[in-house]
């Protein structure tokens, strides 16, 4: 279980590092938090919980939140991507769209109670969320890609004698 954790958490470093420092300034996608739902989905809850711990943990550090608001979210994603598992068909591009943006959606809807809880104020919640919105429409399209990312992550451990899971049913 040690080398798929090291191979997908060095793709999160890479989706983190192209999202942070090369996208950032001019295009704001969520690609860490769309990584975390598709692994999420994945047979392999193990894998999906040391992931979201790892780039949570990783996310935190370069942010200036709350220590702990990135991984909770992290880990809110992987549950939601567990609790949406066996009810969608997630092989058609319509259902990988609709799940993304639903997880995306429930996941800033975390972060702004957690820190309205923290007595933290966004700057205009209005703006913010018109912003936040485009921002997770724009992922949720990306969907598609990301599972493909994730599927073909797993196909390339299995041909090299690495699983990701005991088991290895296919959805």
């Amino acid at each position: 279980m040690t080398v798929p954790v090291i191979l997908f958490s060095l793709v999160g470093l890479g989706l983190f590092y192209f999202q942070n420092l090369l996208l950032f300034p001019q295009v704001r996608l969520r690609l860490v938090g769309l990584f975390l739902f598709y692994v999420g989905l994945r047979p392999s809850f193990s894998l999906a919980f040391s992931l979201a711990v790892v780039l949570g943990i990783l996310q935190d550090s370069f942010a200036t939140t709350p220590f702990g608001l990135h991984l909770g979210a992290a880990l809110l994603l992987v549950g939601m991507a567990r609790f949406c598992r066996r009810r969608l068909l997630l092989q058609k591009i319509g259902p990988l769209i609709i799940a993304s943006l639903a997880a995306l959606t429930l996941q800033e809807m975390g972060v702004m109670l957690i820190l309205m809880l923290l007595g933290l104020r966004p700057l205009a919640l209005s703006d913010l969320a018109s912003l936040r919105s485009l921002e997770i429409l724009a992922t949720a399209a990306l969907a598609p890609l990301m599972a493909t990312l994730v599927i073909g992550l797993e196909n390339f451990l299995s041909r090299h004698g690495w699983h990701t899971s005991r088991s290895m049913p296919q959805e």
